[in-house]
């Protein structure tokens, strides 16, 4: 992979390998009330078996579960690692700064009642001006805990960590939501899938849950990287550390909570963390090496199809089943999620007709129906053989009793997925046999409780792989190809008025329609030329950006006299929409006519600058068919974004259509990356809407300019 890809900035991971593995915890607010936030921690620590030493701090005890109890942490010995504090949120900062001075490089903040809540916002301000002061690294405040399972480290509260069996697996994740988090976890831990580390995070007042996606990333025993999210606040962040996930070949599994106008004021609410534009989640997801969840099912199947390592070389599946019905369900999900299910080619069919019965299936979804052997070799695990043979093939669903009825079968299954290299998922249902589930899970063969279940596995990792693919051809960094002129933003207010705005696009090499600007005194004695009709008439103003609200605007004008009498009435209207606005004229342009586009650029606070393009009119109102770049972008990745929206075969000459210029909307799009790239200290955001592609042909209808306050 290219190892240039990604600014090692962005994707440093802060060392916590003793945040994970301390040598000594002293829990503050320790007690032996075995169900309170202080007592919890001090019974999994010295219960579940961690090797570590435990020093408990309460001014009231001398003794607490058979360990001498210290009445400060300035008093505990030398080489605690962690200082884990569930206390009343007044005491936490006295104790964050004994510790700091004590040179403990972590602290675990249990304690709740900071930032979420308004009395707690001094705290909060006093608490992360200590971090910044001492140094000290801080999980929390209002976190459950930290879990590493192959160490018995249960340092938290709560049901998720009185669970004392949970498996190891190489998989980590962080949760901004410990309850939610755990509650994924518990459920994961029900169908036999295993942890190395969780980690509960809170409202991150130091470490946020991208340091620990960083740190898993680089761990070198983690193959698959998870987090539940509800906001972040370094967008540009997340998207170098998707890339470094494609480049290491970790997967990153996501469930973004707060998807929703109603999901984003509770995720506000819950952890004081403000939710960004989902849809720059999900154009950051499409970027790099994120898988995103639904639910905790996806979670536990495509975690257990990471772990097998292998990569299939596209999306072309092939079905085995023993029931016809099956087949069917599958070959809907299948569909469904952008999975192709190609006809077996003709030396496969021709090897599968001695194999299979009469009454057996040849197709795809192949049906072995009853037969449960021949030459006694189970038929189910020798079709599949046969089919990962195929060079067109690059994964097999199957889903037979045969298959699953024994460790033997199961192993032999194992060994042909081994052979061949190409993803085998296995479907079986809670019934099937226990021994061939066990070693599935030992041989890292990928298992689901349903056919509909293995859909979405296999667009994981059809999608991980064509991104690992894109992404080692993909150039190190975007380059301006072209020279701006210097650029003139003027003075005033936010909104710059339409001329103005076009004279800013011009600068970047985006041509707009002529257009001719008539000043109030001059509108009575104006007249077009006898070849310029039709034309629109617009009030130019900058206090009045959004002219068709104000019924401002006028078109398809053929007369003289129809031009003047629509720019004293688009004037009249400006002023009564805004009495305040400055109208001084109208703008008169010739119409344009072909498929509406379209473009925008913005300063997101989380994401920084992004440029989107869609299509317009209607279909940008009802159906928001748009896709986001984060600028700036060349016009290779310009012509991504084109290529990605659903209505894309409206501008590549669908029914007759005249076939867009492709290349030069590309540029167009890239022009205007640049150009809020290189001045996003200066301007907030950016419309060019509608322009009109009528085949080589490209219009620039209006635009509006937004300066930065």
């Amino acid at each position: 992979m290219n190892q240039h890809m990604t600014e090692p900035s962005l994707t440093a991971a802060p060392n916590l390998d003793r945040l994970f593995s301390p040598r000594a915890i002293a829990v503050v607010g320790a007690t032996d009330a075995s169900n309170s936030i202080g007592g919890m921690p001090m019974r999994y620590l010295t219960g579940y078996g961690y090797k570590g030493k435990v020093y408990p701090v309460n001014p009231k005890r001398t003794e607490l579960m058979g360990l001498t109890c210290y009445e400060s942490i300035r008093d505990v010995p030398d080489g605690v690692d962690l200082v884990l504090i569930a206390v009343l949120a007044k005491y936490v900062p006295d104790i964050l700064r004994d510790a700091a001075g004590r040179g403990i490089p972590f602290a675990l903040i249990l304690s709740a009642g900071f930032g979420e809540t308004p009395e707690g916002k001094e705290l909060e301000t006093e608490l992360r001006r200590i971090i910044a002061e001492t140094g000290i690294r801080v999980v929390g405040p209002n976190c459950l805990g930290i879990l590493n399972v192959p160490e018995k480290m249960h340092c938290g509260f709560g049901q998720g960590m009185a669970e004392q069996n949970y498996k190891h697996w190489p998989v980590a994740m962080a949760t901004q939501s410990g309850g939610y988090g755990f509650v994924i976890v518990k459920n994961a831990h029900r169908e036999g899938m295993g942890f190395q580390y969780v980690a509960s995070i809170g409202n991150s007042y130091d470490l946020n849950v991208l340091d620990f996606i960083a740190y898993f990333l680089e761990h070198p025993e983690i193959k698959v990287v998870s987090a539940f999210v509800e906001g972040i606040t370094d967008g540009r962040r997340m998207l170098a550390l998707g890339r470094r996930a494609l480049e290491l070949g970790k997967p990153i599994l996501i469930w973004k909570a707060g998807t929703t106008a109603a999901g984003q004021s509770a995720a506000a609410s819950h952890t004081a963390s403000m939710a960004a534009s989902y849809a720059l989640y999900q154009a950051t997801f499409r970027e790099g090496g994120f898988i995103e969840l639904r639910d905790y099912e996806d979670y536990v199947d495509i975690t257990r199809a990471f772990l097998s390592g292998i990569e299939p070389a596209g999306k072309r599946m092939v079905i085995v089943t023993g029931s016809g019905g099956a087949g069917v369900v599958a070959s809907d999900r299948y569909e469904e999620a952008g999975i192709e299910l190609p006809p077996l080619s003709p030396k496969s069919a021709k090897a599968l007709e001695g194999l299979l019965p009469a009454f057996g299936v040849i197709s795809n979804p192949v049906d072995i129906s009853g037969q449960t052997s021949k030459d006694g070799r189970s038929t189910s695990n020798a079709v599949v053989d046969i089919i990962l043979q195929d060079p067109d093939v690059d994964m097999v669903m199957v889903r037979s009793q045969q298959t699953t009825g024994s460790a033997e079968l199961a192993q032999g299954l194992a060994d042909i997925r081994d052979k061949h290299g190409k993803p085998v998922l296995v479907t079986m249902s809670a019934g099937d046999s226990l021994p061939a589930k066990a070693l599935f899970d030992e041989r890292r063969v990928p298992w689901q409780q349903t056919v509909s279940r293995s859909a979405p596995v296999a667009r994981a990792l059809a999608d991980f792989a064509a991104q690992r693919r894109a992404f080692s051809t993909r150039a190190p960094a975007p380059v301006r190809h072209f020279t701006p002129k210097p650029l003139d933003l003027g003075q005033g207010g936010a909104f710059l008025p339409e001329f103005a705005s076009r004279k800013v696009l011009d600068a970047y090499g985006i041509s707009a329609l002529d257009a001719r600007f008539v000043s109030e005194a001059e509108i009575d004695t104006y007249s077009p030329g006898p070849g310029d009709f039709p034309v629109a008439v617009k009030a130019h103003s900058a206090e009045i950006p959004h002219k068709s609200e104000a019924d401002a605007i006028r078109l398809g004008l053929r007369s003289a006299e129809a031009v003047r009498e629509s720019a004293r009435e688009v004037i009249a209207n400006a002023r009564k929409h805004d009495p305040k606005a400055m109208v001084d004229g109208v703008l008169v342009q010739p119409m344009a006519g072909g498929t509406e586009i379209i473009l925008g650029a913005m300063v997101d606070d989380c994401f920084g600058p992004v440029v989107m393009f869609g299509l317009g009119g209607i279909f940008a109102e009802l159906i928001k068919d748009v896709s986001y770049g984060f600028a700036p972008v060349d016009p290779a990745k310009a012509m991504d974004m084109i290529r990605s929206i659903k209505g894309f075969k409206l501008l590549d000459g669908y029914r007759g259509r005249p076939r867009a210029d492709l290349d030069a909307l590309a540029d167009m799009l890239s022009r205007l990356s640049w150009l809020i790239a290189e001045n996003a200290d200066r301007i907030s955001s950016i419309d060019i809407n509608p322009v009109f592609v009528d085949g080589n042909k490209l219009t620039v209808a209006d635009a509006l300019v937004v300066r930065k306050a």
